[in-house]
């Protein structure tokens, strides 16, 4: 029974890790006619591999996945609109471009620390 249990719990947080990875190459996807799309590309496929790379280890993880977040919250809030390419009429549904890839910046940070721990 426990190990039917531990099969189960295994096979679910395979699924959920998949899932989770699929969502960060659908960003990549949909970045794709983006004026600055490339770097959200790579960004993205980035996120969602770093995970399933048996050679990183979690500290190395950790530092990436704060790196992430500082920056994805900047964005989020405005602090490196300066820096970022101009986007012409980029407001979608209550969001301008930069916050919503900022807030998949602190989603993908958030990935990038637990997702090595889920796979495990």
């Amino acid at each position: 029974m426990v190990k039917i249990m531990v099969s189960v719990g295994s096979l679910l947080k395979k699924i959920i890790s998949i899932i989770v990875s699929l969502t960060f190459f659908t960003f990549a996807i949909v970045n794709i006619n983006d004026p600055d799309g490339l770097i959200w590309i790579i960004t993205y496929l980035t996120i969602a591999c770093l995970p399933w790379i048996n050679i990183i280890n979690q500290k190395k993880l950790n530092i990436f996945a704060i790196l992430i977040f500082i920056i994805g919250s900047f964005i989020s809030l405005g602090l490196l609109n300066s820096i970022m390419p101009q986007q012409y009429d980029d407001q979608m549904i209550s969001l301008w471009e930069y916050q919503r890839e900022g807030i998949g910046l602190i989603l993908g940070a958030l990935w990038v620390g637990f997702g090595k721990k889920l796979l495990n």
